[in-house]
């Protein structure tokens, strides 16, 4: 929220040398969201599918001249993936559970801020770009064993598996057209460049980490975002 002030309030100075007004609207769109993982040497990467979620929120157009405009965006954002994994679970006690094949579906909950830098092509088509920050709120972690469709009950293992992180950047990359002054749609990618969280493919009950640091999985997301906007 205080990134999206001040670059609304270094916005408005630019701004107030042009003549074409400052817009507000809301924005509702679909998402197509997976993720990609780095697995450390020697360990077996996963399969993910992608996810459909949602996102919307608020947008502004600010103008600086005809061709340029600043964007900046308040959104909800849903991101994460299903992903088919094998691992084992090592207990205090001379046991051992191998999952394999387990399918996994990983539901992350964004708030997102956008400083979105766009340029008008034409009257109809922008072209737009800029960093992304979002902040987790909320996560979602469901765990079935894929040959008999069991769930996979153990007290630790949700928290064993993955192991989230607060922060994500990110760069948009996009397009939108306008099919007037105050209606469009708009597609764009969005890549993360930071770790969202971590995978473990062993997991030992009585460690405080509960996670193996040779068998780690680094997971980063990406996200194909739909949306459309109406400005007032």
């Amino acid at each position: 929220i205080t990134l999206l002030t001040i670059v609304a309030l270094l916005s408005f100075g630019a701004n107030a040398q042009s003549l074409l007004p400052t817009k507000y609207g809301i924005k509702v769109g679909l998402n197509i969201a997976n993720i990609t993982s780095t697995p450390n040497e020697g360990v077996k990467n996963i399969e993910t599918t992608p996810l459909l979620g949602v996102a919307g929120g608020f947008y502004m157009e600010i103008a600086l001249n005809d061709k340029w405009y600043i964007n900046p965006e308040l959104l909800y954002v849903q991101k994460g993936a299903s992903f088919n994994y094998d691992y084992t679970h090592d207990y205090a006690v001379n046991q051992r559970d191998t999952h394999y094949l387990t399918n996994n579906t990983l539901t992350l909950s964004f708030i997102e801020v956008n400083p979105t830098i766009s340029y008008k092509a034409s009257e109809k088509l922008a072209l737009n770009f800029g960093p992304s920050l979002s902040y987790l709120i909320q996560s979602a972690y469901d765990t079935n064993e894929k040959n008999t469709n069991n769930h996979i009950s153990h007290e630790i293992l949700e928290e064993s598996i993955f192991s989230e992180e607060s922060l994500d950047i990110a760069l948009n990359i996009g397009a939108s057209y306008y099919f007037s002054e105050n209606f469009l749609i708009e597609g764009k990618i969005n890549t993360g460049f930071m770790s969202i969280g971590k995978v473990s493919q062993e997991i030992f009950n009585g460690d405080s980490s509960n996670e193996s640091n040779s068998k780690i999985l680094e997971l980063k997301s990406k996200v194909i975002i739909f949306s459309i906007a109406y400005l007032f």
